[in-house]
């Protein structure tokens, strides 16, 4: 009985974030240590002289050698966060942010390397970027749902994406990893925050009547006589 209880209060792992766990998951286990795999990461110089012009668009599906565990935090990520934003969203919506933020990640680093040597010589690969761009928007959709950790304790979805953000930026540098790994991250994490915060659009209109408008509101005012009644 509990165990059938524990199941049915799984979320549904939605299409869009299984393929992006499944072809990460597949592409690593499979090519993780052969040559292609290599290639198919991003090297920054080996872009510059054209040998492998793809990479950041598909080093989001390739962590690099000893990095295969980490396959499985973005299936925790893709199922429990992502799932709920592709539903929320729709499969091509959702599929179209995370991993347009992850790609636009890598190209930024790639440009980094141009006039930054350290960036230019790190190989860099994996998911991370892709699964922080979801916690971002998972906390600005659902920013004041309350979750439960294990019934202890009680936050919102705001504070989760915030901890668990800071978390991934942070534990690869405390592990000893090369500061240009985060770069590709930290900028898939700000494109997410921007598109789905999208602060132009507040800019657009300032409340103020301007023109035409300003005057057909003006016509629409009048004054109303007040009643004896009402006063009383």
């Amino acid at each position: 009985m509990a165990r059938n209880e524990l199941l049915s209060n799984l979320p549904k792992f939605r299409r869009g974030a299984l393929a992006l766990f499944a072809a990460t998951a597949v592409a690593t286990a499979l090519l993780g240590d052969q040559p292609l795999g290599a290639a198919l990461r991003l090297l920054p110089t080996d872009v510059y002289s054209g040998a492998t012009v793809w990479a950041p668009l598909t080093a989001t599906f390739m962590f690099p050698d000893g990095g295969a565990g980490l396959v499985l935090g973005t299936l925790i990520i893709q199922w429990f966060i992502g799932s709920q934003l592709e539903e929320f969203w729709g499969t091509r919506k959702y599929v179209t942010l995370v991993l347009g933020c992850s790609v636009v990640g890598y190209m930024v680093s790639t440009l980094l390397g141009l006039g930054v040597d350290a960036v230019a010589n790190t190989a860099i690969g994996g998911s991370s970027g892709m699964d922080l761009a979801t916690v971002v928007a998972f906390g600005v959709v659902f920013g004041s749902r309350l979750m439960s950790l294990m019934g202890a304790v009680t936050f919102t979805a705001r504070t989760f994406a915030i901890v668990l953000s800071v978390l991934g930026i942070v534990s690869p540098l405390a592990r000893g990893a090369p500061w240009p790994v985060v770069v590709p991250w930290l900028v898939a994490l700000g494109t997410a925050l921007l598109v789905t915060t999208q602060p132009w659009r507040r800019k657009r209109s300032s409340g103020k009547l301007r023109g035409r408008k300003k005057s057909k509101a003006r016509a629409n005012l009048r004054v109303v006589r007040p009643d004896d009644q009402y006063l009383n």
